[in-house]
């Protein structure tokens, strides 16, 4: 999702854009560097100093991007966050890499799991998650072409896979959840946040060969939530699950609920969610080992559904 993100910013500069960094990302963010020299700055290992001159930045009237790692430039600057940029409603787009576990191995001080709750309480603020490298390409496109206001865009950190094809991929828009794919006989729906795009798409699979059918949706706008979406799918689907790499608390499955509330039409029973624990973890591992141990890998997904189904039959 990197390049992605970087390719789009490289084709689709203006002269206002400004991109800010941490001290991070020269492999990635060298040739825009090199491109567009006066419109680069490294302002060191600062976090909160990045987002102040990103505010600054965006109240002369340029569109800032500030990037860094996930946990830094979020938690480290969060007042920063809130009182200099969503307060005045700037300009800026705060793009987080390694968004969840993608650095498993560095520790909890590396992991974004709390991120999304923390930012989609505060005001003005969008909160994007692309799927996959398209997704991520299409939408810093958007961002780029159209004022959004404050904006975090928390994508993947390498190596994410294409998973859609060229006409699948049309029509994405900010705001609104997108198929990625659909069964007509299905009655089970998948909504994903993020990465784990790539879980439901496998999860998808493996129900295919065993002859059951299901959905796959994006949610790659958090916030604000595709309400009227959200309520189509749970009237027509019998079991919709979502999946996230982040804490249960406040992300894409609290979303949805808050979504629910009042609408006394909808069954909530008929919703689970696939996401981490309220918990400080000490083990160790990539990724995938680290999806694994908190039962959000593919495998351990298809195992509580499979029972789910079973159950409710």
């Amino acid at each position: 999702m990197r390049n992605s993100f970087v390719n789009a910013l490289e084709e689709f500069n203006t002269p206002n854009t400004m991109l800010v960094t941490g001290d991070l990302g020269f492999g990635v963010l060298n040739g825009y560097r090199k491109k567009f020299p006066k419109q680069f700055l490294n302002v060191g290992v600062a976090e909160q100093n990045l987002t102040g001159i990103a505010a600054g930045l965006a109240l002369e009237g340029k569109k800032v991007i500030s990037y860094s790692i996930a946990n830094f430039n979020t938690l480290r600057a969060i007042e920063q966050i809130r009182n200099d940029i969503a307060y005045h409603d700037l300009n800026v787009i705060i793009v987080a890499v390694g968004g969840g576990l993608a650095y498993g191995q560095l520790g909890v001080t590396h992991h974004a799991t709390e991120d999304v709750a923390i930012l989609r309480a505060i005001p003005n603020m969008t909160i994007l998650a692309p799927g996959d490298k398209n997704e991520a390409y299409h939408i810093m496109k958007s961002l780029l072409l159209e004022d959004y206001g404050p904006v975090y865009l928390r994508i993947g950190r390498a190596g994410e896979a294409s998973l859609y094809k060229a006409d699948e991929i049309n029509g994405i828009r900010i705001g609104k959840i997108h198929p990625l794919i659909c069964d007509n006989n299905a009655k089970i729906a998948f909504l994903s946040m993020g990465g784990m795009l790539e879980i439901a798409k496998k999860t998808h699979l493996t129900l295919k060969e065993k002859n059951i059918d299901s959905s796959v949706y994006s949610v790659h706008t958090v916030k604000p939530i595709d309400k009227n979406k959200i309520i189509e799918i749970f009237n027509k689907y019998d079991y919709i699950f979502s999946f996230e790499e982040h804490s249960i608390i406040g992300g894409l499955s609290s979303s949805i609920a808050e979504t629910l509330i009042g609408n006394t039409a909808m069954d909530i029973g008929k919703f689970n969610s696939f996401a981490l624990p309220s918990e400080f973890t000490s083990v160790v591992g990539d990724q995938n080992y680290l999806r694994n141990y908190y039962g959000i890998s593919a495998e351990k997904i298809l195992q509580r559904i499979e029972k789910i189904i079973n159950i409710n039959r």
